[in-house]
């Protein structure tokens, strides 16, 4: 029975309470008819008034929650709906703007698993046609080794090639497995202890020590002597300072330096990164740490990636309890400084 029905029936059945008990009342009292009628109709008239007056006041209640059903019936459907009237009544206007407030919170949340969810398997197509790539080139190169037709200075050659093929794999392949697992470890804690930076940095430039080589870089160092330790993890801070240098080394060109400095800044261990390269626009400086955002929207291998590291990199810094920041200026390069907590003894 819905509640309009019972309301109808519980003021019918207080009416013919009313006129029957008046109705005994009157015989009992033994008045005359006249005056009769007159009690009689006064108990009616003032029990429908009540009954009326009574039913407009409880209305904006029966038509939230009236609406607040409707509303979320649409919303179990997955058409997300507000209420666009608000009651009167204090308590009912809070419990409207309440709910929507929450409906609100459910459909940007909805909207940002979706983009999510698009974004992932944008990357996962695009990084499973990408990696096509210098997997044939791997499966022709040992072809043409294994017809034993190539010589000495070919073979050299290939051999570079299937050791930059090899290293794109496992860039590819390591963007691919962080696209699975970024949103799990979101909320996961990371351990923090002692780390020195000239110890993590040192392991860094030994990494990109053949690519700094062949393009002739020079990498210059300042205030790393007097750097104390920092708060952190030094797996996540090898992380953090690799992406940055390597994106200044991917867009900068070949023979430019890479500038890195050091210095303390209230109780904060400033690290920045410097290069000369291309720069990037004053409208994408706010973006470039967005998942999958790339100031390079070609998926080239010279400036590959799908714009995960530095998506990456300032999820780290905050879990570290950091702040990372860039600076740039087209055609004179970019800076990016990552600044974290010193370690207190």
């Amino acid at each position: 029975m819905k509640l309009k029905q019972l309301l109808g029936l519980i003021y019918a059945g207080i009416l013919i309470s009313i006129a029957i008990g008046t109705t005994i009342f009157l015989k009992l009292m033994y008045i005359d008819a006249r005056t009769a009628s007159y009690v009689m109709s006064t108990a009616l008239i003032s029990t429908m008034l009540f009954a009326i007056i009574n039913y407009f006041v409880i209305k904006p209640l029966l038509d939230t929650i009236m609406n607040l059903q409707k509303a979320s019936q649409q919303n179990a459907a997955g058409h997300y709906t507000t209420l666009k009237k608000y009651p009167f009544a204090t308590e009912l206007a809070a419990l409207t703007k309440d709910y929507n407030t929450m409906v609100d919170q459910i459909t940007q949340q909805v909207e940002e698993l979706k983009q999510s969810e698009k974004e992932k398997n944008e990357m996962i197509g695009n990084l499973s046609h990408d990696i096509k790539t210098p997997v044939a080139s791997l499966i022709a190169i040992g072809q043409a080794l294994s017809d034993d037709i190539l010589s000495d200075e070919e073979k050299q050659h290939y051999l570079q090639a299937v050791s930059e093929n090899a290293q794109r794999i496992t860039v590819l392949a390591d963007e691919l497995m962080q696209v699975t697992i970024d949103n799990e470890s979101d909320n996961n804690e990371i351990t923090t202890g002692e780390v020195m930076v000239d110890d993590v940095l040192i392991k860094v430039l030994n990494a990109f020590k053949p690519r700094i080589d062949h393009d002739q870089r020079e990498i210059m160092i300042s205030g790393l002597e007097a750097a104390p330790a920092i708060k952190a993890n030094e797996d996540a801070v090898y992380r953090i300072l690799y992406n940055v240098i390597e994106n200044s080394l991917k867009y900068s060109q070949s023979g430019t330096p890479i500038q890195i400095g050091v210095k303390v800044e209230n109780d904060m261990v400033s690290m920045t990164v410097a290069d000369e390269g291309q720069g990037i626009p004053n409208d994408e400086l706010g973006k470039i740490f967005n998942r999958t955002y790339r100031v390079e929207k070609s998926r080239n291998q010279a400036t590959g990636g799908h714009g995960l590291g530095l998506f990456i990199t300032k999820n780290l810094v905050e879990k570290l309890g950091g702040k990372i920041s860039v600076q740039s200026k087209i055609g004179q390069g970019s800076q990016f400084s990552v600044a974290l907590p010193v370690y207190v003894f």
